[in-house]
Order: C-alpha cells, then structure tokens, then sequence
C-alpha cells in the first residue's frame, strides 16, 4: 500500500519544479487537482486518477492495466532508468518525456517519480506525477481569478464555525450549567439537614443528587458525542459508522438500513473521517424526517484513488432541479453544511433527488488532493 510519507515526499518535490509558494501549490492544487498514477517495474498501469488520464487523452479505464511505454512517443527516455526498480538508489530526479495521446496529439509532460516500498523493503512499483510546465502561467492565473472565491468560502467556514461555537456555548449553558447548579444547591440542602440533626433527609437529598449527577454526565457524553464521537480515535471510522448504524436501525425499525463499506481503515485520510461521519449521521436523520423511506444504503468505497460515499433512499424525494443552496438548510435538511464540509477538504459534492422518486447524496474526493492539502 502507497505510504502517506510518500506522497507527501513526492508533492512537495512537485511544488518545486513548479516553481510555486507552499500556499500558492496547496490552493492550485485544491483548484485543478493532481496528475497521478502508479506503474510496476513493466510500465503497467496499476491505478491511475482521471485528471491524469484526461491529461493523456483517455478515460481511466481505458489506461487501467495498459502499459505507459505504449503512449511514448520517439523512445522512452528516462522512463526506462526510472522503472528499473532494482538498480536505482538515492535520490529519483524528475525527467521529461513525450507523450502521444488518442487523438495523435503530442504533449511534453515533466514526470516526478516516487518509489513505492512495501512492507517487505523490495520496490515493485512507482508513483509517477504528472505536470504540464508550459501551463503554469495559465494556472496560477486561474488561482488569482479565483482568489475572491476563495476569501469568500473561508469566510463562511469561519462563519460556520463561530456558529457552531454558539451553539455549543448555549448548550452547555442551558442544559450543563442548569443542572450543576442544581446540584450545588441539593448538596448545601443536604448538608443543612445533616447538620440541623436531620441525617435521614439528607441522605434522601443526596439520593436525587446522584440521578441529577448521572443526568449531567449523560449530557456531557451527547454534547461529547455531537463534537467528535471519541469511538473515532479509539476504533476508527469503520467501527463508527457500524455502530451509529446499529443505533439507527433501533431508533427507525420501519427503514431497513444496508451498509456497503468497501473500505479499509488505513485508506481514510484522518482529516476527511470526522466530516465523512457528520455526513452519514445528517443525510440518515434526512432519511428518519422527511424522506419517508423503507430502505436506505450507505456505501463508501474507494475507486481509482477516489474516496466515494453515497447515501441513497428510496423516498418521496423532493424538486432538486434546481437545488438552491443559499435556503437548503430551510427545514432541517442541512445540505448546505453537508456541501460545505465537503468542499472544504477539497471535495465534490452532488445532490441527485425528484418527487417520488428517492434522494442520492454523494461525496467524492481525489485522495491525492487530500494529501496535497496537508502540506500548507
């Protein structure tokens, strides 16, 4: 498996040849995505993302397995040296190369390659990046086109969060502070009946004081809970997303709920596990309140080096065509926050609904986009 250290090895080596600022490589990237695939030492294609295929002319499927050499043009320069996995040692310089695409077209492409170690030490395959150079004028204009853009979607995850920091202040005033200060008064009952030679009165008082303090701690779990479940960093998402299934499934016994988790816990970037679970936990309690639904599936799958998670019921459904974001959040379905989480860890996010016809949520993010945007 593609080590985490690697890619980020190999990002900031591509922020080099580019030529760009940490801040401006992580923003370009979060903006036009990154150009990647994996060979083995034959130059077969093992996965390969679409901005990297589209770049070459082709759809993923149709490069999926193929061998790269076949779409290089007037001999393979430093591919050869590069996919000798055995012989190379230290340092892999980036080369450029002449690719001929579909169509004929003819592109010079810089690759910056990164050695792929498995768990045994050997090498068996590569991770090549992709880039254009002669387009980098062309791209960092896009990033300041859309510098205002990006100044006004911060803002609003500001906004949001400063929000959500209200809410979780109300909370605890309203419901924490309440019942402790009850508390406090129960006890000082308690102890003045004690010492006014009225111990059974007392020991009576501090028998409710108990149930208030069980009631207190059930809050501080919720709210806990609401913030970031602790199962998270104990079990992992996998374990959480079951066990907020099982819940589910016990609150809502007219929904019959299937999970299609085909995913291991070590391909989930710890940066996108507490937004994919907030989705889930959102679009499910969707489901429970408006969609009147009998059946509804959570997948989450990983595909050509992209996250997928999709929720889909089969429920009346509602008018999505079009969906305007700015009144989504009317009536408590909260799509916006659900697109806003997405977007803000550079993914995509579609809505796919009609009247009687069910709802389709789905999220989507480049994995090496994630990574990328751990490194500013």
């Amino acid at each position: 498996m593609l080590k985490l250290q690697q890619v980020m090895m190999t990002m900031r080596r591509m922020c080099s040849e580019l030529e760009l600022s940490k801040s401006q490589f992580g923003e370009l990237t979060e903006l036009i995505g990154i150009a990647s695939l994996i060979v083995d030492s034959q130059s077969k294609i093992l996965s390969i993302n679409e901005i990297a295929a589209a770049m070459l002319g082709f759809k993923v499927e149709e490069l999926q397995d193929t061998l790269l050499t076949h779409l290089v043009e007037n001999g393979q320069g430093g591919l050869d040296q590069v996919l000798t996995f055995p012989l190379k040692s230290g340092k892999l310089e980036s080369f450029e190369i002449l690719f001929k695409g579909r169509s004929g077209r003819k592109s010079t492409l810089t690759i910056v390659p990164q050695s792929i170690e498995h768990s045994d030490g050997i090498t068996r395959s590569m991770l090549l990046v992709l880039t254009e150079k002669n387009n980098r004028n062309a791209l960092l204009q896009t990033l300041d086109r859309s510098e205002p853009k990006l100044q006004q979607f911060s803002n609003r995850l500001i906004a949001a969060h400063e929000l959500e920091l209200k809410r979780v202040s109300s909370e605890l005033h309203d419901g924490i502070g309440q019942v402790l200060a009850m508390i406090k008064f129960m006890i000082e009952d308690a102890a003045r009946q004690v010492k006014s030679g009225k111990p059974d009165e007392g020991a009576k008082i501090l028998d409710e004081t108990v149930v208030r303090l069980r009631e207190a701690m059930n809050e501080v779990r919720r709210i806990s809970i609401e913030l970031r479940p602790s199962s998270l960093d104990d079990l992992g998402l996998i374990p959480t997303i079951q066990w907020h299934c099982r819940i589910y499934k016990k609150a809502y016994h007219d929904v019959r709920l299937n999970l299609d988790l085909d995913v291991i816990e070590a391909e989930v970037p710890e940066v996108l596990k507490l937004d994919i679970f907030r989705i889930i936990q959102e679009a499910l309690n969707n489901v429970a309140k408006h969609a009147q639904a009998s059946e509804v599936t959570v997948s989450l799958h990983v595909e050509h080096a992209n996250m997928r998670l999709i929720i889909r019921d089969n429920g009346k459904g509602f008018d999505s065509n079009p969906l305007d974001f700015s009144t989504a959040n009317q009536g408590g379905l909260g799509l916006k926050s659900m697109r806003e989480r997405v977007e803000s860890s550079a993914g995509n996010f579609w809505i796919q609904s009609g009247l009687n016809s069910g709802t389709r949520v789905e999220a989507r993010w480049s994995l090496q986009a994630v990574v990328s945007g751990i490194l500013v």
